[in-house]
């Protein structure tokens, strides 16, 4: 809206029971973000003036610092006595300004910004105090029902508690998105009492109330009722969950990223894919994700909040966190890259290796069996199976530098901290504890000794 004479109220105060958590139904995550950061998404997309949550004191402790788009204005509902009292409560951080009010509940995150922005159009046009949006569920049970008259004109709102039989029988339900005229709202507001089966203060009183006013309501009829559907249990979270999901991942096939088994995956809003990419079985991508052109993501692996350049292969059951992956380097399989790993161009990291905090240059091999930790590994070095950086003392983390060209014979232990100069040879089963200078060969074993004695012969039986 280009004047901004459209607020938002998003009401998030609900505790969710059929939840059974903790946590507040709105902070439930829906593929690593909150159904609550989805509609207040969804709401800056429309350009309003403002946004005011309405929050319990618990969702206050986590999203006080939020700013989603944009800086939202945060007041809590304590204790919560309905949705009427809700409004009232996100109405006392109005901007005078205001010309018309939106009420968006917390919990519906797959509404699109196109209808609510179809509500507002409603109106403008019509110029009326209320609209609703309404959807048609074919059962209806559980849901506040939208009656109307012949010309299709709101009488009311009734709550599955309170609706009669025949009432029951609609199937046009409330979604509990409405836009107001401001002025009319805060006026009405105050005949809403509590006369229902729950004792509460209900908004949706405010269309009986604006009809008795003899102010026309108007519907907004939403065809796809997923869309608008509100998220009370762990059973509706999966759902949606599942339809965002395959909504992400058709975007992504459509930008050319191949899925082998699409049902298998795993990824957030977060990760972002190169073309040509394929990503096999059973792959999982949480947080911010950045796959370039060409990789291959083998089965099973597990990749978080990781960058991985052009061409790099990903071998299957590879776990990787925070770490950067550069172009044509291959990890795993079964590899562990921990946080602030940086792999170089063309490098291996090979099964079962784990590196944390650790730059390996490009063209650096550790095939297999290797723990390098607070390491710094120069070009084209190679690193024996069963290789350890000794890296903790009990108190403190120690590094070791190893330098270009490099060959570290298998089962070398580094007790850092150690410097190992270029071109280099360290002897297989090394205890490393003093710098190896440039070019040289070094050997920290004891002596083989073969001690040889004779044996009797065992009586002939």
């Amino acid at each position: 809206m280009e004047d901004k004479i459209l607020s938002v109220i998003v009401l998030a105060a609900g505790r969710g029971k059929r939840m059974c958590s903790k946590v507040p139904k709105v902070l439930h995550h829906l593929l690593g973000k909150s159904m609550l950061s989805y509609v207040i998404e969804a709401a800056w997309r429309i350009r309003p003036r403002e946004i005011i949550g309405v929050v319990s004191p618990e969702v206050l402790e986590v999203v006080s610092e939020w700013e989603v788009n944009g800086p939202i204005s945060w007041v809590v509902q304590s204790p919560p006595q309905g949705t009427a009292d809700a409004v009232r409560c996100g109405l006392s951080r109005l901007s005078p300004k205001a010309k018309y009010v939106m009420i968006l509940p917390g919990d519906v995150p797959l509404v699109r910004p196109e209808t609510l922005a179809a509500m507002v159009a409603e109106m403008e046009s019509s110029g009326e105090g209320l609209v609703v949006l309404g959807t048609k569920l074919n059962n209806p049970y559980g849901y506040g029902r939208i009656v109307t008259d012949e010309k299709g004109d709101v009488l009311k709102i009734v709550e599955e508690r309170d609706a009669n039989e025949s009432e029951r029988t609609i199937h046009l339900i409330n979604t509990g998105i409405m836009v107001f005229e401001r002025a009319r709202l805060m006026e009405e507001l105050k005949g809403v009492g509590t006369d229902n089966a729950q004792g509460e203060f209900y908004l949706t009183d405010l269309a009986a109330l604006f009809r008795e006013g003899g102010i026309p309501v108007k519907s907004v009829l939403c065809e796809d009722p997923l869309e608008v559907s509100g998220i009370n249990d762990r059973r509706q979270l999966s759902e949606v969950q599942k339809d965002l999901l395959g909504r992400l991942i058709r975007r992504w096939q459509e930008k050319g990223v191949t899925f082998v088994n699409p049902e298998t995956i795993y990824l957030e809003q977060g990760a972002i894919l190169g073309r040509d990419t394929a990503i096999d079985p059973g792959v999982v991508m949480r947080g911010k994700v950045r796959v370039g052109e060409g990789c291959r993501i083998g089965v099973g692996s597990v990749i978080e909040n990781t960058l991985i350049e052009d061409g790099v292969e990903i071998r299957p059951y590879s776990v990787i966190e925070e770490s950067v992956i550069r172009s044509g380097a291959v990890v795993g399989p079964f590899a562990h890259l921990r946080p602030g790993s940086d792999i170089g161009n063309n490098a291996k990291v090979g099964n079962f290796v784990e590196v944390k905090k650790s730059r390996l240059a490009p063209g650096v091999k550790a095939s297999h069996l290797t723990y390098l930790g607070d390491a710094t590994i120069g070009e084209d070095t190679n690193i024996g199976a069963g290789t350890i950086t000794c890296n903790y003392d009990g108190k403190r983390k120690h590094p070791t530098t190893i330098g270009k060209n490099v060959f570290v014979g298998s089962n070398t232990a580094f007790v850092a901290p150690v410097t190992i100069g270029d071109n280099a040879t360290i002897a297989a089963g090394s205890v490393i504890t003093k710098p190896i200078p440039e070019g040289t060969l070094g050997v920290a074993r004891a002596r083989q000794q073969n001690i040889y004695r004779r044996h009797k012969r065992k009586k002939d039986a």
